[in-house]
């Protein structure tokens, strides 16, 4: 896991989930979000299609063909544009304004 942050910044993570599917580990997810303050968060290795009940972020969801793939959660105030996804899920690319 990786956690990133500057002055005038987003505070950003990445964390391979290999697979998190279950209610207590997305509860767990989201104490982790709430807990260190995390605005956007890279997940890889997702299985799960919906992450729209984390609370106050925003999912953007990337399933693969395989029935893997990528999420991007971002506070209810980030706006991601130009979102680009792999097909095979394996990643995405997004642009966001300060």
């Amino acid at each position: 896991m990786i956690i990133l942050a500057m002055p005038n910044s987003y505070k950003t993570a990445t964390l391979n989930i290999n697979g998190l599917a279950t209610t207590p580990w997305i509860a767990m997810l989201e104490d982790f979000l709430h807990k260190h303050e995390i605005d956007i968060i890279f997940l890889e290795k997702v299985t799960r299609p919906v992450f729209d009940d984390i609370r106050g972020f925003v999912a953007h969801t990337n399933i693969g063909t395989i029935g893997r793939g990528t999420v991007i959660l971002t506070r209810d105030n980030i706006q991601l544009t130009n979102i680009v996804c792999l097909q095979a899920g394996r990643g995405m690319a997004t642009m966001f304004k300060m």
